[in-house]
């Protein structure tokens, strides 16, 4: 076989000086421009894609759906955290408020682009500025899913996330700025992990197979991981972490019906288009594998391992060239099977785009 080549919540002082934590929320005021106010916006505008369709948050209208109750179903919330300094003191605006799209009585008189009402308003009482203080505002989404860790706040936030036991779409917002000087706030929520598909297909036509299994599993102890903890203050870092043993299996996908791998189309794996033995897990996201962002340090460290009705009991394997995936973005690899072996070519992507950017092929 010819192998591809690569062609809360605890809230966190802000300095020394700060030697007392307060909640408060500040006395009523009849003009509106001194309620706080909030805009949610992301990073991409999707083209020609319902949202009906999609499992990942791809751009604003997903998440607005999300976090827009609907009958006998609530909706998902944006947990909001916010904070400033006075007189010494680290004072809370927002203690992991809820944040979602909704029409609260006397709430938000915000407008967006189009000109409409824009509803996102927060749980409780409205929150008034202080003026001449600095704030600081931490946004994440799903509240429902998240588990902010010891340390978190306003300034930091700390989640682990392992992505063999869950696959939810993390995004996050970080702003800093000085009272009044925005108003709604701008929340630029992005993508905090990376997302992989691999579409297996045939180069000759007039040949089928089916897809039985698959799986990735690292060749060397320094590998591939799946699991870390986001240390997110003004840029999303994702520490390394320890990677998985080497020669055990992870990301393992099974369906009950195997997919049929023809020249026509490709056969998606980790897709809901059949019930799955096992990896039910991993098909959350309409074939994407939400993975944390790494680089790989070594080409050949990790590898996809697959088998086909063809061929029995043989495992195929064919290993990733090293690269660097990065928070928002996409990875998809084009696995084409010839009468010889296998070829891999890589689509790389920001996380709204389906056709996309630039393609990599690792053949010669």
């Amino acid at each position: 076989m010819k192998y591809a080549r690569f062609i809360i919540i605890c809230l966190t002082l802000l300095s020394g000086s700060c030697s007392k934590v307060v909640i408060e929320r500040q006395p009523s005021a009849e003009n509106f421009d001194d309620i706080i106010g909030w805009k949610v916006i992301t990073e991409n505008i999707s083209e020609g894609l319902s949202p009906d369709t999609r499992a990942l948050i791809e751009d604003y209208d997903d998440l607005k759906k999300a976090c827009t109750a609907l009958e006998g179903q609530e909706a998902e919330k944006i947990g909001l955290l916010g904070n400033y300094i006075q007189d010494g003191q680290t004072k809370v605006a927002f203690d992991n408020a809820d944040l979602w799209w909704w029409e609260k009585e006397d709430g938000n008189p915000f407008k967006d682009d189009y000109g409409a009402d824009s509803y996102w308003n927060y749980s409780g009482d409205d929150v008034y500025w202080t003026d001449n203080v600095d704030y600081t505002f931490k946004a994440y989404f799903p509240k429902s899913k998240v588990e902010l860790q010891p340390g978190s706040g306003a300034d930091k936030l700390l989640v682990v996330y392992d992505t063999e036991t869950t696959q939810y779409d993390l995004l996050v917002a970080h702003r800093t700025l000085r009272a009044k000087s925005e108003n709604p706030v701008n929340l630029l929520m992005k993508n905090a992990l990376s997302a992989l598909r691999f579409d297996f297909q045939f180069v000759e036509s007039g040949v089928s197979d089916e897809l039985i299994c698959c799986w990735l599993e690292n060749k060397t102890d320094n590998g591939f991981y799946t699991s870390s903890t986001l240390n997110y203050e003004a840029e999303i870092v994702w520490p390394q972490s320890t990677p998985n043993p080497a020669g055990t299996p992870f990301y393992y996908w099974e369906p009950i019906s195997p997919l049929n791998i023809r020249s026509e189309s490709a056969a998606v794996a980790y897709s809901t288009s059949a019930s799955e033995k096992n990896g039910s897990t991993y098909t959350e996201n309409d074939g994407w594998v939400l993975i944390i962002p790494q680089a790989s340090q070594n080409a050949g460290t990790v590898k996809l391992c697959f088998k086909t009705a063809r061929g029995g009991n043989t495992v195929y394997s064919i290993d990733l060239p090293a690269y660097e995936f990065k928070a928002g973005y996409r990875y998809k690899y084009h696995v084409k099977l010839t009468s010889t072996g296998v070829e891999l070519s890589l689509t790389i992507a920001d996380w709204n785009e389906r056709k996309s950017s630039y393609e990599i092929d690792f053949n010669e």
